[in-house]
């Protein structure tokens, strides 16, 4: 018994052995640590880690443009290969990295789709329902007024009082109830005391802690996308949580489709208008509170820690504001419009964004039949290739020398060339062509107000400087607490009246 023992084992390392080294040998020619490239397990241990985004930087600032992190998986940091996967015209596909983000086991949303002409159907339907239209400007505006309203009852601090403020927690509400007025009739009450009203943010954390180390294993989604491990999935009986959500979305599309000649002007209803399922709308509703949300929050919470991190482009900041309002260029509360207009106010958004990328997943596209060349190295069909998001934004080769630095200005200096390549290398963050973020437009008209309607009335600083958040990342952000005190301003303009 001993020897057969000895034996079966073995010949399964042997048989695992071998794998390795077939699977490393067919892209060998590509640079990467061999340890790395040969199994998933530096993949997964990183991400369980949680310093995916850095790890992955790292490794790009080594290897290049174009390296190895699986045994067929490469990463890259080149802006002209991800718009070419991403072209409408281009034969890469979707890898099943994607589908790990279904929400329902039987059923895709427009983010876990694998097959493209399905998903370009879906895309052409829901996309007008994300453009910046009126609903979609009030709806923010009646959010960033209940969040001005949520920090003056709650979180101001004075002299004598000192009411610290979470602006991970604030930042994700605000998002959250975004989502709601936007799509689900209502927003979900997030604002109204400051609580997680449907305990999502623990559903949040939980679910992409599991689903990003899955996605290494793209075979498991195939057993638990059947009886009866699908029971995991969330319900719409869930008492809180994402099946919570799930109600809601349910009872939103039920509401709209009832008052068919009456609808709300809202994204839902431009859904249910341009002939979507009832399926395919709950499902949508889902994906907006599940990707919609904390990235959104992300940019928001962070953006802000680096303005108090830096006097000078926080003061400059406030300056422009404050003119704008004293001229009379800027409403309350501020048009999208108006903010477009305001240059340092853009720069500060786009540097928030590029310094801190809210979004590091691989989003893995499939080489096409035939194989591809990229960066002189020829790929193979069939091999993944997901962008080093990180790697993107911080590389010197399009941001310079300092391209660590939180630096606004860079905008403000760059030459018209050299403005719109950055402006370019920024708009990957949201992904490119067919596969570009369908909510990007209703995010950015978020950051265009937010800001504005919270440095014309608040100055913020942070508690703990020396230690300001925890951040885990296996692909999405997780943050811990971020204190900040909040005071009000001395003097607040108003700006005209809308």
């Amino acid at each position: 018994m001993t020897l057969l023992i000895y034996v079966a084992v073995t010949c399964l390392l042997v048989v695992w052995v071998t794998n390795v080294l077939l699977n490393w040998y067919r892209l060998r020619h590509i640079p990467g640590s061999f340890w790395i490239s040969s199994t998933k397990a530096w993949q997964v241990t990183t991400q369980i880690r949680g310093k995916w985004y850095l790890e992955l930087r790292k490794l790009g600032d080594q290897y290049g443009d174009l390296f190895r992190i699986g045994p067929n998986q490469l990463m890259t940091t080149d802006i002209e290969v991800i718009h070419r996967m991403a072209h409408i015209r281009s034969a890469y596909t979707r890898a099943p990295f994607y589908q790990t983000f279904r929400f329902n086991p039987t059923q895709d949303n427009s983010f876990s789709l694998l097959d493209d002409r399905e998903h370009t159907r879906r895309r052409t339907i829901l996309g007008q329902g994300y453009t910046g239209n009126a609903h979609v400007e009030a709806s923010i505006d009646r959010q960033c007024a209940r969040l001005v309203d949520l920090i003056e009852r709650k979180f101001v601090s004075t002299s004598t009082e000192y009411r610290p403020m979470d602006l991970t927690a604030v930042s994700f509400f605000f998002s959250m109830d975004c989502v709601g007025d936007l799509s689900y009739g209502r927003p979900f009450g997030c604002l109204d005391d400051g609580q997680d009203v449907h305990k999502f943010i623990k559903w949040n954390e939980n679910f992409f802690n599991t689903a990003i180390v899955i996605s290494n294993f793209n075979w498991l989604t195939k057993i638990f996308f059947k009886p009866p491990f699908n029971k995991i999935y969330p319900s719409s009986l869930d008492v809180d949580g994402v099946g919570r959500i799930m109600a809601l979305a349910q009872a939103a599309v039920e509401r709209s489709i009832a008052d068919d000649e009456d609808r709300r002007k809202d994204a839902l209803g431009s859904f249910l208008e341009h002939g979507i399922t009832r399926e395919e709308a709950v499902n949508e509703l889902m994906l907006q509170v599940v990707a919609g949300t904390d990235s959104t929050a992300a940019g928001i919470r962070m953006t802000i820690l680096l303005l108090v991190a830096n006097p000078v482009a926080y003061n400059k900041l406030k300056a422009e504001i404050d003119d704008g309002i004293a001229k009379g260029n800027i409403s309350s509360p501020i048009k999208d419009a108006e903010s477009r207009h305001l240059p340092y106010l853009q720069a500060v958004i786009k540097e928030g964004l590029r310094t801190f990328p809210v979004v590091t997943a691989t989003f893995f596209k499939k080489v096409p039949e035939g194989g591809d060349t990229i960066g002189g190295h020829f790929v193979p069909e069939g091999t993944e290739v997901g962008h080093n998001v990180l790697g993107v934004m911080r590389a010197k080769k399009y941001w310079g020398d300092d391209a660590d630095v939180f630096r606004p200005e860079r905008w403000l200096e760059a030459d018209k060339n050299t403005f719109d390549m950055m402006a370019d290398v920024l708009e990957t963050l949201w992904g490119s062509g067919r596969y570009k973020c369908l909510g990007r437009t209703v995010a950015q008209m978020e950051l265009n107000k937010v800001f504005v309607e919270l440095l014309r009335r608040f100055d913020f600083s942070i508690v703990t400087p020396q230690n300001p958040v925890e951040i885990v990342n296996s692909g999405f952000f997780l943050m811990s607490e971020m204190k900040m005190r909040v005071t009000r301003r001395e003097a607040v303009v108003k700006g005209k009246e809308t």
